[in-house]
């Protein structure tokens, strides 16, 4: 336990700006994917949700730990996140919800549930806030199950549907 309070109190602010977003968006994204659509609430909700998503991608470029002080790959994923809440914003207001659709569940997908379970290995933080350092093989098997279900969110995100007409941005709202 004492190694976990060391690891808590080693945190940057901009990772726990970071961990307390993503974490909020996990669960409301989650609401929001699984609710009614169209109502006041989801769109109350889904404006939130893409809040919590620009503020934890920007956070990401203040956290440089795994290439020793420098941006890494995963940085690809904050830029792949800004674009997408823009374009899944400018689908919706242009009334073209199937698009809006597929933006938003290959985000939520991609970049919190796929990214967010790769968090777990082992010598990451939050594997080594979990089980990662004394049972690994419990973060392998959590990042399996995980990874698999945000691999089967981007396939439903991508399964035909047909296009929406264009009906201005009042048949979205």
């Amino acid at each position: 336990m004492d190694r976990r309070l060391e690891l808590i109190a080693e945190m940057s602010p901009a990772i726990w700006i970071h961990l307390v977003a993503v974490a909020i968006a996990v669960f409301l994204g989650a609401a929001v994917l699984l609710g009614r659509k169209g109502t006041k609430t989801h769109k109350l909700m889904g404006r939130i949700w893409a809040g919590l998503m620009v503020i934890g991608a920007v956070s990401t470029f203040w956290i440089m730990e795994i290439f020793d002080r420098s941006y890494s790959p995963i940085h690809i994923l904050s830029v792949y996140t800004l674009i997408s809440v823009v374009a899944g914003l400018r689908a919706i207001r242009a009334g073209r919800v199937a698009a809006h659709r597929r933006h938003m569940i290959s985000l939520y997908a991609t970049g919190l549930v796929i990214a967010g379970g790769f968090t777990f290995l082992p010598n990451r933080l939050l594997g080594r806030l979990t089980f990662g350092e004394t049972y690994p093989v419990v973060n392998y098997v959590f990042i399996a199950l995980v990874v698999t279900l945000g691999i089967y969110l981007y396939y439903l995100s991508f399964r035909s549907q047909p296009e929406d007409a264009v009906q201005g941005r009042n048949a979205a709202e």
